[in-house]
């Protein structure tokens, strides 16, 4: 049966719906009737023709819905043209006796809503971004702007966020009891009812427990994120042969290469300047060797423990994430000037996150090296006759990071170390 698209004026006769269109029957022989397909119903082929169709546009009309089968196509352009054509096509056949005026001014409406869409897909499709992947995880990219025939080159990293993504789940995840929320709440007033706690390690080397608070840590790890995204931030370093670190770095002040083991101003792998040392990270550097200063005295009786550990004015810090996998081998710093190394200007390393087995000794031999853990909020400190010990993180342990933390950063499994020297 022949049907058109229902208006003021119906006849008389059975009515359906197809696709949540009302549909009446209509004289067969009207050029504006829609002539359906028998084989396919719901589904009708609009022959093109100067009075039902007068722009020869031919389009599938699905369920009563238009333009349903053009949703896959990729060309913003063309899907604005078939449906502008369609719709005109629809208001032709729609139009009904003294109602001319009516699909004249829908078509004068319809053509200038095509001219937006077209250009703002010709807007969209105009700026064209290519990419070449070259080594070290960088790529060179050219954006190219068509009509004033400029272009830019710029270099970017595969980034690495120490924030996990976000991703889609169907399952939920129950928010934490009243419980599990005072118990978290209790252990953090207790650490911080009992203060830091110092302990001298060896003669320069000390560790300063519980030192940097929830909130201070909080505000550390978001800043490290923040400058990790940017440009000279977080990657993968490695060696010529081929061996990565078993870690992402980002330098701040300086940049260490570890090929060269030297520092420079400019990062090798994508010609970057290293971000500048935020100048609350320096404040609570200078607050902890005041501490350390303190600890050693009452602990020594020295009334000058600068001789025991000299002061430091960092210009580096190196911003190490050690994933739930990562480690670090017994190793020496010993890049920085021989000035600084001649005087044991000390290294000041904050530890964020989960805690960290840690190894030191005068050997590179595990066997005998001596281990402490490093919980997130410690600050360890070794200078003056222990600046050259040997180093290293043997593990790190999973779910170890304080709870609060995690749930105001959202930080990634994982033990987020800053060490802070003075070149």
């Amino acid at each position: 049966m022949n049907y058109y698209q229902g208006g003021r004026h119906r006849s008389s006769g059975p009515r359906g719906r197809r696709g949540g269109v009302r549909w009446s029957p209509r004289n067969a022989d009207d050029p504006r009737t829609p002539r359906w397909d028998e084989g396919s119903p719901g589904v009708s082929d609009v022959s093109s023709s100067s009075s039902g169709n007068p722009h020869g546009m031919g389009e599938r009309l699905r369920h009563g819905r238009l333009g349903n089968t053009l949703m896959g196509s990729e060309n913003a352009s063309l899907r604005a043209r078939i449906s502008h054509q369609s719709l005109i096509m629809m208001v032709n056949s729609c139009s009904l006796e003294g109602s001319d005026d009516l699909g004249q001014s829908s078509i004068s409406h319809l053509e200038d809503e095509e001219n937006k869409t077209l250009a703002d897909a010709d807007a969209e499709t105009s700026n064209t971004l290519h990419c070449e992947s070259v080594s070290q995880g960088v790529r060179t990219c050219h954006e190219n702007t068509q009509g004033n025939g400029t272009s830019r080159s710029m270099s970017a990293r595969y980034q690495f966020d120490i924030f996990p993504p976000k991703t889609r789940s169907t399952t939920f995840t129950l928010k934490p009891s009243l419980l599990e929320k005072n118990r978290a709440m209790r252990s953090v007033v207790k650490r911080s009812m009992e203060g830091p706690k110092g302990k001298v390690l060896r003669s320069g080397m000390l560790l300063l427990q519980n030192y940097i608070s929830i909130a201070e840590q909080v505000k550390i790890v978001k800043t490290c994120r923040a400058l990790g995204m940017g440009q000279g931030g977080f990657y993968q370093p490695g060696y010529r042969d081929g061996a990565k670190l078993n870690l992402h770095m980002m330098c701040l002040g300086k940049n260490w290469d570890p090929e060269e083991r030297n520092y420079g101003s400019i990062r090798s792998i994508d010609g970057t300047k290293p971000p500048a040392i935020p100048q609350d990270f320096i404040q609570l550097v200078k607050k902890a060797m005041k501490s350390s200063h303190e600890v050693i005295s009452e602990g020594s009786g020295v009334r000058n423990a600068v001789n025991i550990l000299p002061n430091v004015s960092p210009d580096i810090c190196l911003v190490n994430f050690y994933s739930t996998s990562g480690k670090l081998g017994l190793h020496q710093d010993r890049d920085e000037s021989q000035d600084s190394l001649d005087k044991g200007t000390p290294v000041v390393s904050f530890s964020i996150g989960d805690s960290a087995e840690f190894f030191y000794g005068d050997q590179r031999d595990i066997e005998k090296a001596e281990k402490v853990v490093l919980e997130s909020g410690d600050v360890l400190i070794f200078g003056g006759k222990s600046r050259h010990v040997f180093h290293g993180v043997a593990t790190v342990n999973p779910n170890s990071a304080p709870k609060m933390l995690v749930d105001e950063t959202n930080l990634r499994p994982g033990r987020l170390n800053l060490t802070f020297r003075q070149y």
